[in-house]
């Protein structure tokens, strides 16, 4: 009978081939280079098959990794402007302590007697309107405040203590309409009464004789009578000067040394009688020069605190001339002591 299929080696048969084969190899090729150039032969032609079959796993990775890196460098984006923002606020956040410290600084240093007492107050609040300007500041009766107290800034008088209660007080600035304060010309001592007008940069000096020395460019300081407010302490400076009632009067316009439209801190000045009548205040040209340096260190902070910190504005439209509360000075005592 023939046999439909031969009979092949066993398992084990072929396995003790293939391990001969295999070891005769390794020996073969220990010994000469001519498997290696085989070798060699078949991996170059086989080689474009390679790059073939892994092109679809490259381009995929270059797609996937340039969605990564974007989403990566959208993300690292967004951080890096965060951070710039904090650093910004913190920036401008020193910026604005390094400028309120340098006002701090001026406002204690402002009192033309420095063994004077004061207190540093800061203000709470605006309450103005077409007929009033005043603030309310956070010293009251248990800080000692008291009704009449003058107040000031770094540059000159704000005005004065009206109402106080128990831990805020109500003060009346210069430029209201109703306030009036006895002043004199720091050039030659003239004294009369200066006049809020309802408006921050405008002082009126009305009803004073024609004839009478001033100038524009003079500076105008409290001259201490009737006891409110200390003498010497910067008030405004002439602006303008105009002629009425057929040249028998002058008509005088100043401008205040405050800056009313950026308070925020102000001084309250303890001065007693005795001191009023001992006090001796600085040379005409000492505060002369106080002035133009107050004056003219201002100006930028005055910008820098607009960009980096709130202010508290009282700016309100022109409006008629309102009737003005008396004095205990009146402007014939003050051409009297002349």
């Amino acid at each position: 009978m023939k046999l439909i299929f031969s009979r092949l080696p066993s398992l084990g048969m072929r396995l003790f081939f293939a391990i001969v084969f295999s070891i005769t190899l390794i020996v073969f090729d220990g010994r000469s280079n001519a498997i290696m150039q085989v070798r060699n032969v078949l991996e170059t032609a086989v080689s474009g098959l390679y790059y073939f079959a892994n092109a679809p796993r490259l381009i995929l990775d270059n797609v996937s990794g340039n969605f990564i890196d974007s989403s990566k460098l959208q993300l690292e984006n967004k951080m890096l402007k965060e951070q710039l923002r904090e650093k910004n606020a913190s920036l401008l956040r020193f910026e604005h302590l390094k400028v309120e410290n340098q006002r701090l600084r001026l406002l204690l240093s402002s009192p033309l007697r420095q063994d004077e007492y004061k207190k540093v107050a800061e203000v709470l609040t605006a309450e103005i309107d077409a007929y009033r300007r005043q603030v309310v500041i956070n010293q009251g009766r248990q800080n000692g405040v008291f009704v009449g107290q003058p107040v000031i800034d770094e540059l000159g008088i704000v005005g004065q203590v009206i109402s106080v209660n128990e831990t805020s007080s109500r003060v009346l600035l210069i430029t209201d309409s109703i306030h009036s304060i006895p002043v004199q010309v720091l050039r030659n001592d003239v004294r009369t009464i200066i006049s809020g007008t309802g408006q921050d940069d405008e002082l009126l000096i009305d009803n004073l004789p024609s004839a009478v020395d001033i100038a524009k460019g003079d500076i105008l300081v409290t001259s201490g009578l009737g006891g409110r407010f200390p003498e010497g302490y910067p008030v405004a400076v002439v602006e303008s000067i105009s002629n009425t009632r057929q040249a028998h009067f002058a008509r005088i316009i100043a401008r205040p040394l405050a800056s009313f439209d950026h308070l925020r801190h102000l001084l309250l000045l303890w001065p007693t009688s005795e001191e009023l009548r001992n006090a001796k205040t600085l040379s005409t040209q000492d505060i002369r020069n106080v002035v133009e340096e107050r004056r003219n260190f201002s100006n930028p902070l005055t910008d820098l605190k607009s960009k980096l910190a709130p202010k508290i504005k009282v700016k309100l439209p022109r409006q008629g001339k309102e009737p003005r509360a008396n004095t205990k000075v009146t402007q014939q005592e003050a051409n009297n002591e002349n």
